[in-house]
């Protein structure tokens, strides 16, 4: 693949996960004030739109990785960079620089959100734990592994 179309092709992945971000990031703001109102209606409908702008996100990364892999290099950002860097293109660097700053980002927030689900599962055990007389760590399904499921498989600070 000459040196254009690989261009053309990185370009392609990196404004489709531009968009993907982009939509994903007012999801998360939003999933943010659903944990924060304890509303489990908003919660849940959060939730899958979240797990659909995951799903819709992950085709633009693959095929990225494919590409780098293809060429050699590392996937995710480093690959990326050394890419970018070889292909020398202004405005291919600038839409990457603005794709792994609003990766960051995403990741960030959907940190704090996981910080916050804990907060509100671990005083949700403790009122279970007052109600019923048990305390926390007897808690019926402490002991059991959760499968790894495709929507626990998604890294979003990766791009």
């Amino acid at each position: 693949m000459e040196l254009a179309q690989l261009a053309r092709a990185f370009a392609a992945t990196v404004q489709a996960s531009l968009h993907g971000l982009q939509t994903l990031e007012p999801v998360l703001q939003r999933e943010r004030s659903a944990l924060s109102g304890r509303d489990p209606d908003s919660l849940n409908a959060v939730v899958r739109d979240k797990l659909a702008e995951l799903k819709a996100l992950e085709p633009s990364i693959k095929a990225r990785d494919r590409l780098l892999a293809t060429l050699g290099l590392q996937s995710g950002i480093e690959g990326g960079d050394l890419l970018v860097e070889r292909i020398g293109d202004a405005s291919l660097a600038a839409d990457w620089s603005q794709l792994t700053e609003l990766a960051s980002r995403v990741a960030d927030l959907n940190d704090q959100n996981a910080q916050l689900a804990n907060q509100g599962q671990r005083a949700t055990r403790a009122a279970l734990g007052i109600l019923t007389g048990r305390p926390t760590s007897d808690d019926t399904y402490a002991g059991l592994r959760r499968r790894a499921t495709s929507a626990a498989q998604h890294t979003l600070g990766r791009v």
